[in-house]
């Protein structure tokens, strides 16, 4: 798997110096991921849950191939969130983003290195923190958009997905006062942008 940051600098993610310890810290953050908590609200950087996706979708990434650019702002205001409820949301969305690019790809038109790739984007501005999340997969329709955060809405095949995934995500972004905004074409990709609150 290929992260690229600053220009010209990409560097391979590592998770550990041996294979038993890569799978120890993954299964520890798994756990950690998957616990249930109420909507509790703490100051956060907006950029650690989004690294800690990759702790959990690095291995799926490397065997999708997938690209990924990360374009953090260096200092974020913090918001008022909870970081395992934020990274469940961006889970979601790089899921649903490597799934796009896999149905694009599966097309008659080949695909090449630079038709796998998602980038996500940090930045503070006007009082909020904004992250994009932008795909070069295969595009949403008109329909599809709004349609997309409905309960049990799922474009995948029969036991691919439950259709709660983006719901929940919703649920989850406007539960921290945040927006989610959607820009896609079909054949053209798709940006999530989303849009929280800074902290006082």
């Amino acid at each position: 798997m290929l992260i690229s940051g600053s220009p010209g600098r990409i560097w391979k993610l590592k998770l550990g110096s041996s294979s038993v310890e890569r799978a120890s810290a993954v299964i520890t953050h798994v756990r950690a991921f998957s616990r249930q908590a109420e909507f509790a609200r703490t100051r956060l950087n907006l950029n650690e849950p989004i690294r800690d996706v990759f702790k959990i979708l690095g291995h799926q990434i490397k065997v999708h191939q997938i690209e990924i650019e990360l374009d953090l702002a260096a200092e974020l205001p913090p918001v008022l969130a909870d970081h395992n409820r934020l990274e469940q949301v961006f889970v979601n969305l790089v899921s649903n983003a490597i799934d796009a690019i896999d149905e694009k790809c599966a097309g008659p038109e080949p695909c090449t290195a630079g038709d796998r790739r998602i980038t996500i984007r940090s930045r503070a501005e006007g009082g909020r923190v904004t992250v994009e999340v932008v795909d070069t997969g295969n595009g949403m329709s008109e329909h599809v958009k709004s349609k997309l955060f409905e309960p049990f809405f799922t474009t995948k095949k029969v036991g691919k997905g439950t259709g709660l995934g983006t719901s929940i995500s919703y649920g989850i972004v406007k539960e921290y006062g945040g927006t989610i905004d959607i820009q896609s074409a079909p054949g053209r990709g798709t940006t999530f942008r989303l849009s929280f609150p800074a902290a006082p």
